[in-house]
């Protein structure tokens, strides 16, 4: 670390590709490496990032990984930001999702979220975001930088009711009713995850078993269009 350096930031440990990347590449950053319990980089006191490369980002959709890691990126910083880095070519054949439902994937943390997703073509070009975000926070707007804070504006409850508005079919009082039950947004992707389509011999939907099955109101299609948007393998 440069004790010149102007842009301070805080790194997960674990994350050791881009801590060797930022020693060879960046004298621009300096950083301090701590055991995060929500982002992978911190910025500021309002601006933290969780990086993906390409076929992490797919395989955390599948194992429900992502969401649990967004829904409290979200819950603590104002201005959460996904890098998704090296979502190519490769990584997209190689993925066990189809298409369709990895861009709702995207399209659902963008505009459903508020998460900010910017794509970066490598760890290099992650490096330039970093240190673009971190210059115009820190340099700027004169930001803290601070490893935890607390929400801001909405309680937690309202915050909580809020993200669940953005799954499909979803209104302010059905949203309600599933913090109410399962308590927070990723204990109601669990019991959607967990839910089953029960099928008849002949293979039509005929309804649904498991946790949101005791729910009034939610129904075959519900299930249906959500699990398709956030957990849906491709159909071999």
């Amino acid at each position: 670390m440069n004790s010149n350096t102007k842009l301070q930031i805080i790194i997960d440990h674990r994350e050791r590709k881009l801590i060797k990347s930022l020693d060879k590449k960046s004298d621009k950053i300096g950083y301090e490496t701590k055991n995060l319990e929500v982002a992978d980089i911190i910025i500021s006191e309002d601006v933290a990032i969780e990086r993906k490369t390409g076929s992490d980002f797919i395989s955390s959709i599948i194992d429900g990984r992502l969401f649990e890691q967004l829904l409290l990126l979200i819950d603590t910083y104002p201005n959460p930001v996904l890098i998704l880095e090296g979502l190519d070519y490769i990584a997209l054949e190689d993925t066990g999702m189809n298409l369709s439902s990895i861009y709702g994937a995207l399209a659902y943390i963008a505009y459903k979220l508020g998460v900010a997703v910017i794509p970066t073509r490598n760890i290099d070009d992650t490096i330039i975001v970093i240190e673009r975000i971190a210059y115009r926070e820190q340099i700027e707007d004169i930001k803290p930088v601070l490893s935890r804070r607390a929400p801001k504006g909405m309680s937690i409850e309202e915050r909580r009711v809020f993200i669940v508005e953005g799954l499909l079919d979803t209104g302010p009082k059905k949203a309600k009713t599933l913090i109410e039950e399962f308590k927070t947004p990723y204990e109601v992707l669990n019991a959607i995850k967990n839910t089953n389509i029960l099928y008849t011999k002949t293979g039509t939907p005929k309804g649904i078993e498991g946790p949101i099955s005791i729910l009034p109101g939610f129904g075959l299609k519900f299930i249906e269009k959500n699990k398709e948007l956030l957990f849906e393998k491709i159909k071999l």
